[in-house]
């Protein structure tokens, strides 16, 4: 599944553990 992190994203941390492959994950900010 390929998923885009858009300028859209407001860091509301929904998306990571959605993530199947734990590819997503907070960065440094």
């Amino acid at each position: 599944m390929a998923l885009k992190i858009t300028d859209e994203c407001i860091n509301c941390d929904v998306c990571e553990p959605e993530c199947p492959n734990e590819a997503i994950y907070m960065g440094p900010e």
